[in-house]
């Protein structure tokens, strides 16, 4: 599957976002929640609208375990990795306190580029309900759904089905918004030369290494 970069107008689409041609859930194994079976979705990226804010079952669980950033979809090995998370510190984690969170990390300037675009991410920092972290250790993990909740989404009540993956944050430190920069001022390397015009206001071009 592409990791081409979408953008809808000139909002660049995370990686993970649904699009509204992908709607509906089904359970097959996947490859990215160890190749056991799993809630999954079509794999149509691009067609139809983008569901900002609702991520795809299947990319959800790809960026996380491949470790890749929620925006543009390239490594963060090596890379300052930003949580833009609600989540909350859990005091009595494995190794004591620790972040739970279903939201996949993003490169620095990434970040700064999805704060830039979206409206909703500027709200919550200002009313305190999401928390900017520079992710200093961290571990994958994958959420098991209970047999009411696949039956919810598929209309099959089963058992062992994994859902979401999440990341356990060990190590980090706490962010001011300033601290993710300003894109305006850093290069852009989701801002394209030349536009290739796909269907319902989408276009896409390759995206280039950042970190």
């Amino acid at each position: 599957m592409s990791r081409r970069a979408l953008y809808w107008g000139n909002v660049p689409v995370p990686y993970a976002t649904l699009w509204s041609a992908e709607e509906g859930m089904h359970v097959a194994a996947c490859q990215y929640a160890n190749g056991l079976t799993a809630l999954c979705q079509a794999s149509r990226r691009g067609q139809g609208k983008p569901v900002f804010g609702k991520p795809h079952m299947v990319r959800q669980r790809e960026v996380i375990s491949l470790s890749l950033c929620d925006l543009c979809a390239r490594p963060l090995r090596n890379t300052t990795r930003v949580s833009l998370s609600h989540a909350r510190v859990q005091p009595h984690g494995a190794e004591g306190p620790a972040v739970l969170q279903v939201e996949p990390m993003l490169h620095r300037q990434c970040a700064a580029i999805s704060m830039q675009h979206c409206p909703s991410l500027r709200r919550d920092i200002a009313a305190g309900t999401l928390h900017i972290r520079q992710v200093l250790r961290s571990r994958a993990q994958l959420a098991i759904m209970t047999p009411e909740a696949v039956e919810e989404f598929t209309g099959t009540p089963r058992s062992g089905v994994i859902g979401h993956a999440k990341i356990e944050l060990l190590e980090w430190r706490d962010r001011e918004l300033e601290w993710l920069g300003s894109p305006a001022v850093q290069p852009d390397i989701h801002q394209p030369a030349a536009r290739e015009e796909v269907a319902n206001g989408c276009w896409e071009k390759e995206g280039g290494d950042c970190g």
